[in-house]
């Protein structure tokens, strides 16, 4: 991602780019910033702050806007829509030769395998966020002082792209030393990745976003007793590293996981994506009357049926459906990243919906 400059970002408020669903009443207005961290700490709110989870859609989003697509369209996009937070990937140092990581385990029987196949593109001395510190340092210049999101990985699921499917689930099965191993040089990478992330960014990375695929469909992928076993415990250890560096914990898991997200409330889930909908146990009431003040919420806004198909007056209908069930703990986004059967009326109307 580029650096922007001054020039060629937005600023907030600015005339000509209104900010939608900005409360003109009593409350005070706050700083992007301070709009996600009051929400995520369940604080009150002047509106409900943003999230933007283009994937990769973005540049078909802005042309269809008819935004100038010179210089930072992607931070005139962000501006468009009055998004307050900004996800930022680690990405991979220059200068290495980086092999594929699709199977590249499938081979392993040993522990000792695992290590002589591992992909160097996992190895936290190959990946690097100091091209972050330029780009928060000009967004703040600028005036637009968003919430800085690292956006990480996974442990299981990662391994499940190193091994294979069938190879990962018989190995979670078995709990053979090639899935102990690997797991824990998946969470050795993480840690030293939220160290890495900390050491170079400092309190200016706000959020740290984790995600492990617990949920399908018609409800979790496994037993929670299995979750509880091999998942929480690894993920436990990560999200305390990130508490004592002063960070929140943004988890991401599909499906329908109302099983386990005291589990996760407990072990210390700040906020909770992408909130599938539509599925038994995360219908937004039932989350609030349940989980509220527990957990901040993000995401909800249906991609699998109402974005493709519903019109813009439904969108922006269900975006206060959740701003009014969730309160002051929820952010907006869609339940999942943007497909291209999802038409630019209603992405747009997801963020210009009323937001109190």
């Amino acid at each position: 991602m580029k650096t922007p400059t001054n020039a060629s970002v937005i600023k907030p408020n600015q005339p000509g780019q209104p900010r939608p669903g900005v409360s003109g009443g009593r409350k005070p207005v706050l700083t992007s910033r301070e709009r996600v961290l009051a929400a995520a700490r369940h604080q009150p709110v002047d509106r409900a702050p943003t999230r933007f989870n283009y994937g990769s859609e973005a540049k078909r989003i802005a042309q269809g806007l008819g935004l100038d697509l010179s210089g930072d369209w992607l931070e005139r996009l962000h501006q468009r829509f009055a998004i307050d937070m900004r996800i930022l990937d680690m990405q991979l140092v220059e200068g290495i030769s980086y092999d594929g990581d699709w199977r590249n385990l499938a081979s392993a029987e040993t522990a000792a395998d695992v290590d002589r196949l591992w992909p160097a593109k996992w190895l936290a001395e190959n990946r690097t966020v100091e091209p972050a510190r330029a780009q928060i340092a000009a967004w703040d210049a600028a005036g637009i002082v968003p919430a800085v999101q690292v956006r990480l990985t996974s442990i299981f699921t990662l391994y499940v792209r190193m091994r294979g499917e069938t190879e990962a689930f018989m190995d979670l099965a078995d709990e053979n030393e090639v899935i102990r191993h690997a797991m824990d040089r998946n969470e050795e990478f993480m840690a030293r990745m939220i160290d890495k992330a900390f050491d170079t960014l400092g309190d200016r990375l706000d959020i740290v976003y984790i995600g492990e695929e617990l949920g399908m469909q018609t409800g979790l992928m496994y037993s929670p007793a299995t979750i509880r076993k091999h998942f929480l415990p690894r993920l436990n250890r990560l999200f305390d590293r990130i508490h004592k560096r002063g960070g929140l914990v943004f988890y991401h898991s599909c499906g329908a996981i109302e099983p386990i997200i005291q589990d996760l409330i407990d072990i210390g889930v700040d906020i909770l994506h992408p909130i599938q909908p539509k599925l038994t146990g995360m219908e937004p009431e039932h989350l609030a009357k349940k989980f509220g003040g527990q957990v901040g919420f993000c995401g909800g806004i249906d991609m699998q049926k109402l974005l493709p198909t519903g019109t813009p007056d439904e969108v922006c209908a269900e975006v206060e459906h959740y701003v009014k069930s969730l309160g002051s703990g929820y952010i907006i986004d869609s339940a999942n990243i943007l497909h291209p059967d999802i038409s630019v009326a209603n992405i747009a109307a997801i963020f210009d919906a009323p937001r109190v």
